[in-house]
């Protein structure tokens, strides 16, 4: 039995290859200086107005969290686009909350808080404006991205006292200085 195994063993090394081939592959992070758009799938088109919304979002309340902050950010507003409890475009979205009649957002009034502040809402050129507007397009054009969210709707800075509607129990992720929660069930 022995010799039986050993002789199978040395056909294995002699006729099989040890290598697959999939050595000769090597993955790196895509960046600005490698990627190149694949040719067999379709180019997806982003709104402009969508995503400088989406962007604007992004800058104003994660310009100085990690990327993942800034993902997370963006995910939230997308969850909204896609919950019938809240409207169906990322600007809809973003600018969500009550207005006076001549269209201007009333102060401290919306879901996001940097809309209506009564501040400018004129980013700067810097890099975390480039940088918000690079994860909006990435995430408008990548339909499949894994919410890292989890589903969250809301979320609150984590130096402020948890406002009324944050119940502890819909809590799904903390990132940076952001606490998320899933409300989209209540």
């Amino acid at each position: 039995m022995k010799k039986f195994i050993t002789l199978v063993v040395l056909f294995m090394l002699l006729y099989t290859t040890l290598n697959s081939g999939t050595t000769q592959k090597i993955w790196a992070p895509m960046n600005s200086y490698t990627f190149k758009p694949s040719t067999t799938t379709p180019a997806i088109i982003v709104d402009p107005k969508q995503h400088e919304c989406l962007a604007m979002n992004i800058y104003f309340e994660a310009a100085i969290e990690s990327t993942a902050g800034k993902l997370a950010v963006a995910q939230v507003t997308l969850n909204r686009v896609k919950s019938r409890r809240y409207p169906n475009t990322i600007c809809s979205v973003v600018k969500e909350g009550q207005h006076y009649a001549s269209g201007f957002p009333k102060r401290d009034r919306c879901q996001f808080s940097w809309y209506c502040d009564g501040k400018h809402d004129n980013p700067r050129e810097t890099p975390a404006w480039r940088d918000s507007q690079d994860i909006a397009k990435y995430v408008m054009t990548t339909p499949d991205l894994i919410d890292i969210t989890d589903g969250s709707t809301h979320y609150h800075a984590n130096y402020i006292p948890a406002p009324r509607w944050a119940d502890p129990r819909k809590k799904t992720v903390a990132i940076d200085t952001h606490i998320f929660y899933n409300k989209s069930s209540f």
